[in-house]
């Protein structure tokens, strides 16, 4: 939960109501004595808090639960995620993700070409937002979420350092607010698809995604780890090969230029003579020589930078996807990795198959827990 200081009382009942809010984020039901317990409010706030989110449609009185030796009977309540939606906006280079979600449910999904839906500006992009915003029923609708690959600023709302994804400095956010004239907020995609996988208010995890870079994010007690100067996590550009190849970055040997898609592609097309697209070398990794020998190199400097990573961050638990994560059998390669590198047992690693889920969640997830829940 975010910090507060001072507050005008309209704001300190906003923090009260994300506080009461936030103890429902995992799907939990609580009765009004059970919320006053943890929040430590007296019962008479709960009682007013809970009829406001009632009435507001995010909660709902769901069932009822015995309490105490005398039987008495305590109502319960849920958190109506169902009827809430938001926009999300997963861009990457190669694809963009153009989602409307409620708190649990991708509604409706489409999926771009991302140089064809930002030729000439934002103006498709808007329209598309749009479009899947009206399918949006009766749910309230909270805003857009912009989940960008690269360097953002969120609280200007402007794409940073983009490696050509954006000019430097564009006011992306503002553009697509004028596009829409609904509320938009930004933010780095990886950061986005690691909230987008939180359980609960709590959680702590490092979260890595594979594919054309290297992606990484540290959820530390519920709030992204962001660093000096918003940079933390970024695990593609730690060195992995000294004197290496030169990065979009600027330096040498970042663990994105040996392990990167478009890199296995190219050392495929090296040792073999054959152009292969990356899906089809995942595919062969256990019936091509070449193919394994590439993916377990890419596997084995992987899991020397996450599992160095993970000794120094000591998350409770390593969650990847995408890339070479996302098939079984490549994943596997990645486990005994990690335990040939000597960081077996060190941290719980699980993998995310439904990659394509997590993306289509990432920028609606990210409005919703700013909105909802102020974190």
């Amino acid at each position: 939960m975010k910090q507060r200081g001072s507050q005008s009382l309209k704001g300190l009942r906003r923090g009260n109501k994300e506080a009461v809010l936030l103890l429902f984020m995992g799907g939990e039901r609580l009765s009004r004595v059970r919320i006053a317990a943890a929040t430590g409010l007296t019962t008479a706030s709960v009682t007013q808090l809970v009829r406001e989110l009632i009435d507001d449609g995010l909660l709902e009185e769901s069932g009822e639960i015995a309490s105490g030796a005398a039987g008495r009977r305590e109502t319960l309540l849920r958190f109506a995620g169902e009827k809430v939606a938001a926009v999300g906006v997963n861009v990457e280079r190669d694809r963009t993700h153009v989602s409307l979600c409620s708190w649990d449910e991708v509604i409706k999904e489409e999926i771009y070409p991302t140089d064809e839906l930002f030729a000439g500006g934002t103006g498709a992009l808007c329209e598309r937002i749009e479009a899947v915003a009206a399918e949006c029923g009766g749910r309230r609708f909270l805003g857009t979420g912009l989940a960008v690959a690269g360097f953002v600023d969120a609280e200007k709302g402007i794409a940073v350092g983009n490696h050509g994804l954006f000019p430097d400095g564009y006011p992306l956010a503002d553009e697509v607010f004028r596009g829409t004239g609904k509320e938009t907020l930004l933010v780095n995609n990886v950061r986005a698809q690691a909230r987008a996988l939180m359980t609960a208010a709590d959680d702590s995890f490092m979260f890595v995604k594979h594919g054309p870079g290297v992606g990484c994010a540290v959820i530390s007690d519920g709030i992204i780890v962001e660093g000096a100067d918003g940079k933390a996590g970024e695990l593609g550009h730690t060195i992995a090969e000294e004197d290496g190849i030169k990065c979009r970055c600027g330096k040498r040997g970042c663990l994105e230029t040996c392990v990167s898609e478009s890199r296995i592609s190219e050392l495929y097309h090296n040792k073999t003579g054959v152009e292969m697209c990356v899906r089809d070398i995942y595919a062969r990794y256990g019936k091509d020589a070449e193919a394994r020998e590439i993916l377990d190199g890419c596997a084995r400097k992987l899991a020397v930078a996450i599992g160095n990573a993970a000794s120094l961050l000591n998350p409770r638990k390593v969650l990847a996807t995408g890339g070479i994560f996302a098939a079984e059998d490549t994943f596997r390669a990645f486990e005994r990795a990690v335990s040939e590198a000597g960081f077996g047992g060190d941290f719980p690693l699980a993998r995310i198959g439904d990659e394509r889920k997590v993306k289509a969640f990432s920028g609606a997830r990210h409005v919703m827990l700013e909105k909802l829940f102020g974190i």
